[in-house]
């Protein structure tokens, strides 16, 4: 049938409708019928999409029993360290790289650092850190007219990768900036260039409107198809269950069931983020329940971060698993933030504690093993999530990343840095790479190269040529 024929040469399927004259869709993941017969690649022969992603939170890390492993190597010649312990389940994917540095690695702050991981420098050649005085711009990061000079690596990668897909980047985030302002940097993570920044989607509702209306057909009036499910206390996928049953009729049992278990995932996400005013009574039976939303958006009550960041993740992987993009990046937290973290009964700005007495920095400690944590889920909402017969976390490499290598006098010496993913197996993973001397922007070319990318160089801060096969399977 020439459904059939359709799925077998598409990438990717979306379901159609109109729910009260607004158009909305629902991508589906990966069907079987799309694939070779191991399912390991698409029915055409061409290799499932490597995503790549960046995770990153502000204030960095403090190194030593709490980060650093006493050994190095693959499997078990390492171990987990205590703030990295949320990972257990995922060592397998993780290649933890320690001891690279920015240039001489001395003093310099949030701004400077966030320049340099993000973006490689900027644009003007600096192998010290006291070149950067030759810079236009070297003495700005920190001030409200910092940005980023140069596109960020998200950037650089999606326009390197980016075909068909319905969104060329995602942008997310979790806290709203609380802190000195430091221009774009601290607001944003995605920059295309200088005082260019792509806003993170900080509200889980807002970001499943987006999802949902990329595609859509036109509305019937004169609505855009956007803030889909606050127009009624109705599931959007009311306006797709038939053409959904319609489809299961058309494809193997294994893929019905796989379009039921979206459609559920999409129903459950629908009932945990808020998507609808809750003065509003509930039409018919299929409705959502009319009770409070159990995320809220980040800021608005800290002590719901975990759920805000949980429904976050799942529509990240609900989008990578529909091929809607390949590049997201997921900014925790700004450079140098000063948000508080009730939701693990820490009080203090969460700056403030990295400068302060090792007592405090013991409570910094706390909220880094906290995002970890959350890190962690995002990496394991992945691996759940199957692609063919695999899953989207083989599939991806996620450059997890701050801008301090050690906060508590800003040396920019010893970046502990979280990769996670196989990349479609060209990492290894499971795997801590130390060397001390080398530089964070060799990092960052190896993995552009590994995204596919035909580039040689990187960097203006620590220009470099060199890689890093280490990583590497």
């Amino acid at each position: 049938m020439a459904i059939l024929d359709d799925l077998k040469v598409s990438r990717r399927y979306a379901l159609k409708g109109i729910l009260s004259g607004v158009g909305v869709s629902l991508w589906l993941p990966v069907l079987d019928v799309m694939c070779d017969e191991n399912g390991t690649a698409f029915a055409q022969g061409a290799a499932f999409p490597t995503t790549f992603g960046v995770f990153f939170w502000g204030n960095g890390v403090h190194p030593g029993p709490l980060w650093t492993p006493d050994g190095t190597g693959d499997g078990e010649a390492w171990k987990l360290p205590t703030n990295l312990e949320d990972f257990a389940n995922l060592k397998d994917h993780m290649t933890l790289v320690t001891g690279l540095d920015m240039m001489d690695g001395v003093f310099k702050g949030h701004g400077w650092g966030v320049v340099y991981v993000l973006a490689g420098g900027d644009g003007t050649v600096c192998k010290v850190i006291g070149d950067i005085v030759k810079s236009p711009y070297g003495n700005l990061p920190e001030t409200s007219q910092g940005t980023q000079w140069m596109p960020t690596i998200d950037q650089l990668v999606a326009n390197a990768v980016h075909t068909s897909e319905p969104f060329k980047s995602l942008e997310t985030g979790i806290l709203s900036y609380t802190g000195l302002n430091m221009g774009t940097v601290s607001l944003n993570l995605a920059h295309t260039g200088p005082n260019k920044p792509l806003p993170p989607e900080r509200d889980p509702a807002k970001l499943f409107n987006k999802l949902l209306s990329a595609g859509a057909p036109s509305s019937t009036g004169s609505g855009t198809p956007i803030d889909v499910s606050n127009k009624l206390r109705r599931s959007v996928l009311d306006a797709l269950l038939v053409e959904a049953k319609r489809l299961q009729t058309r494809v193997g049992s294994a893929d019905a069931k796989r379009i039921d278990a979206h459609m559920e995932s999409i129903r459950s996400l629908e009932k945990t983020i808020p998507t609808t005013p809750t003065d509003m009574k509930p039409p018919g039976a299929t409705c959502l329940a009319a009770t409070a939303p159990t995320a809220q958006a980040a800021n608005v009550d800290l002590t719901k971060v975990s759920d805000t960041s949980a429904a976050m993740n799942q529509l990240i992987a609900t989008a990578l698993s529909c091929n809607m993009t390949r590049v997201y990046s997921h900014l925790w937290s700004g450079a140098r933030d000063e948000n508080h973290y009730p939701v693990i009964n820490v009080d203090t700005e969460h700056h403030t504690l990295t400068h302060s007495l090792s007592a405090d920095q013991t409570r910094a400690a706390q909220i880094e093993k906290y995002i970890m944590s959350q890190y962690a889920n995002l990496a394991q909402t992945l691996k759940a999530t199957p692609i063919g017969a695999t899953n989207l976390l083989e599939n991806t490499i996620i450059y997890g990343i701050s801008e301090l290598a050690e906060p508590s006098n800003h040396i920019m010496k010893n970046y502990h840095i979280v990769l996670m993913g196989h990349a479609g197996g060209k990492i290894k993973g499971n795997r801590h790479y130390r060397k001390t001397g080398r530089k964070v922007t060799e990092l960052m070319l190896t993995l552009q190269q590994v995204m596919g990318m035909n580039v040689t160089s990187f960097g203006t801060w620590d220009k470099t040529s060199t890689t890093m096969p280490e990583i590497l399977a």
